[in-house]
């Protein structure tokens, strides 16, 4: 026995190394623009960490370390944050809907748990941004940001909302 321990593999990859996947994903996503706000990057590090899907942990971790840090008020309304109500298309599937939120108060098909693949792969983008995210397979798919409302949203249709309901949810904050 030589001591070394076995490289840690991603899910139905297991024949890739976590590492090898991580240092493909970020030369493929080289050119966009992570942002996180800066109050919020210790809570998503820790939701990183407590994550039980280690290949979205490890991305999480690595968009985290390469993002720009935005105080508060720097904030750009069209930033995917918690409690961001975000409109997305991942896998060329039809768009869908959603507000991130912390998997304690998801109570709704519409609510997206931060620290879900998904909802690790949509935080820290903008409106119109695309990237390669793994399936739950590991298979990298497209997932492109269509739109986000952030705060108080703005009165009138929030279009295309789950259950023919085009009113966003009361609460946004």
């Amino acid at each position: 026995m030589t001591g070394k321990t076995a490289p840690r593999t991603v899910g139905a990859l297991e024949h890739i190394p976590a590492e090898t996947y991580c240092s493909a994903w970020t030369r493929l996503n080289a050119d966009i623009a992570f942002a996180v706000r800066e109050d919020q990057l210790h809570y998503l590090r820790m939701t990183a960490l407590a994550m039980s899907d280690d290949l979205a942990s490890l991305l999480l971790l690595k968009k985290l370390k390469l993002a720009s840090r935005l105080r508060q008020g720097d904030v750009a309304p069209d930033l995917v944050e918690m409690n961001s109500f975000v409109e997305f298309r991942f896998g060329g599937g039809s768009r869908r809907f959603c507000r991130l939120l912390h998997p304690s108060i998801c109570d709704s098909s519409f609510d997206l748990s931060i620290d879900s693949r998904l909802g690790a792969g949509i935080v820290g983008l903008r409106a119109g941004q695309e990237l390669q995210w793994p399936d739950k397979d590991g298979f990298l798919r497209e997932l492109t940001v269509i739109a986000v409302k952030n705060g108080e949203l703005a009165r009138g249709r929030w279009r295309g909302a789950p259950d023919g309901d085009d009113d966003p949810p009361p609460s946004a904050a």
